[in-house]
């Protein structure tokens, strides 16, 4: 399993938890090397971005074909979900909100390229990259379990990707019109199209940060967002090693992997 995060702080959880540690360097990017219960795992700190995030899961993947690709990190929630920080959400479709044609018009979505970016399993994709729909059902209900007793919030939807990040309510409510996302980031669009060019399921998992809208850094909580963010992809890689043979999804990764 290949985990990916766009900063350290984000992936600790996970690293906190492997043994038989050890690093290696793939591509120019350090890689940590280990296992969660019988797991095996590499993980890779990206640095923020589409682009970083595209470099480095590349060579990871040519380096040694994962099982399955796990992206975890920060996002911004929108709060006309009532999200709030410290929330957790699971992708269902990543969107690159920057990828297309401008209408000229104001607060209007751009449209579609008259071309797709990729053809991947009979589908023409251009910036909508959809996830494993299965995958990410039952990834939320563990997650709903476990975190929702405890008052924690479990979102699943589309995410966005955009290359900046959103600083007015005024373009909050834009993008929550125009594509109804639970998370706004900057990187998951760049695993989703890897997970459609080489044909591997992505699940992406990320924790509320701050609110998507006006920037008021003073009512951000990183760090919470970071260890929660990390605790919760430990606490499912752990599910999935205890559910491996039992439970029709995850067996069926495994299977796949054979």
């Amino acid at each position: 399993m290949l985990i990916l995060a766009a900063v350290k702080p984000e992936v600790e959880g996970v690293l906190d938890r492997i043994s038989h540690a050890g690093d290696r360097m793939i591509g120019g990017r350090l890689v940590s090397r280990g296992r969660l219960d019988g797991i095996p795992l590499q993980i890779v700190v990206t640095g923020p971005g589409i682009l970083n995030t595209v470099q480095a899961l590349t060579v990871c993947i040519e380096n040694a074909r994962p099982l399955l690709v796990l992206q975890i990190g920060c996002g911004g929630g929108f709060s006309r979900l009532g999200m709030k920080n410290g929330d957790l959400a699971v992708a269902t479709s990543e969107v690159d909100v920057h990828l297309g044609i401008d209408t000229g018009m104001q607060h209007a979505p751009l449209i579609a390229l008259p071309f797709p970016v990729l053809e991947s399993g009979g589908r023409e994709l251009k910036a909508d990259y959809p996830l494993n729909g299965e995958l990410a059902r039952t990834v939320f209900q563990r997650l709903r379990d476990v975190y929702g007793p405890e008052g924690i919030g479990v979102f699943m939807g589309p995410f966005i990707t955009g290359s900046t990040v959103t600083g007015s309510d005024e373009r909050a409510d834009f993008l929550f019109t125009a594509y109804s996302p639970c998370v706004e980031s900057m990187e998951g669009a760049g695993a989703a199209f890897l997970s459609h060019y080489y044909r591997l399921p992505l699940l992406e998992i990320r924790c509320v940060s701050n609110l998507v809208g006006n920037r008021d850094v003073s009512t951000w909580n990183l760090c919470l967002a970071c260890r929660r963010a990390g605790e919760a992809a430990a606490d499912i890689i752990e599910f999935f090693d205890k559910e491996r043979y039992d439970h029709p999804v995850i067996s069926g990764l495994f299977h796949l992997s054979q």
